[in-house]
């Protein structure tokens, strides 16, 4: 096989992977189901369920669900449509990133403040866990998406 050859091949196969879309009905499913898990969550919490596990678990869920509706296919799938996609993964990775560097730092900063007002000693880092940073990141790029395509097209 010569080079030219294997470049055009590995080309083929990245396309495929970067245009890989699901059907439309599955984007109905996917926010369909994460509204659905997020009332458990909720109403679980409310009533003050003692599993440990099951809230972990319907997370993973949701990012699951998210994930198969920004993964579907729009109505009308055209060069324009994937145009405003590829932006919206690019802003969505770029706010998630941003809430992942600055949330820590204003937590800590004002960590820093409050315990020179009260005097105490001990100043806590919060880390942001991988769910939130997952969840911002596929929440923002649905929405980002949504609203190109709103306005793009008005």
């Amino acid at each position: 096989m010569t080079t030219k050859n294997y470049c055009a091949d590995e080309h083929s196969k990245m396309m495929k992977i970067i245009n890989f879309r699901f059907p439309y009905p599955f984007k109905k499913i996917g926010l369909l189901g994460a509204i659905a898990i997020l009332v458990i969550l909720v109403i679980s919490k409310a009533v003050g369920n003692s599993s440990i596990h099951l809230p972990d678990i319907l997370r993973t869920v949701i990012l699951l669900f998210l994930l198969l509706a920004s993964l579907s296919k729009d109505k009308v799938e055209d060069e324009y449509v994937q145009h405003i996609r590829a932006q919206s993964y690019v802003i969505a990775f770029i706010c998630a990133i941003a809430y992942s560097v600055l949330l820590p730092l204003i937590s800590f900063i004002l960590d820093i403040a409050i315990t020179n007002i009260r005097g105490e000693g001990t100043i806590q880092f919060e880390e942001t866990s991988a769910f939130v940073v997952m969840f911002i990141l596929i929440c923002f790029q649905i929405l980002f998406f949504e609203t190109l395509k709103r306005y793009g097209r008005a």
